[in-house]
């Protein structure tokens, strides 16, 4: 079920453009993310189609550097302000797949987010 999220810091996007990897994708998996805890599990991929995005693991069925993707995924990140208000319908490891009021969806990190009451 969504929760309403306010944002108390803001977030500037690095990758704002859609990266699609669609289901069934071979991908090169470049490196983990390790720089911090709480966004545990990502994998910096390249798709064949030269695609380069963060892919959280759970996505993803590796073996050695290659890995297939198991679900459509969008690797576009929101930029957000303080005070905004967000819809997230999914976390995965410490990013949230948010809704802006203006119909925008994205990754934002949780920890830049606190639950509405």
């Amino acid at each position: 079920m969504p929760e309403y999220y306010r944002v108390v810091k803001s977030y500037e996007s690095p990758y704002p453009q859609t990266r699609m990897f669609l289901k069934g994708s071979r991908v090169k998996v470049i490196r983990e993310y390790q720089e911090d805890p709480q966004w545990p599990h990502w994998f910096w991929c390249v798709g064949q189609d030269s695609t380069e995005a963060w892919v959280p693991g759970q996505f993803l069925q590796v073996d050695g550097n290659y890995g297939i993707l198991n679900r459509d995924y969008n690797a576009i990140e929101l930029s957000v302000q303080v005070g905004e208000i967000l819809r997230v319908l999914d976390v995965i490891n410490g990013f949230g797949w948010a809704e802006k009021n203006d119909d925008a969806l994205g990754w934002v990190p949780m920890k830049h987010l606190v639950l509405e009451d």
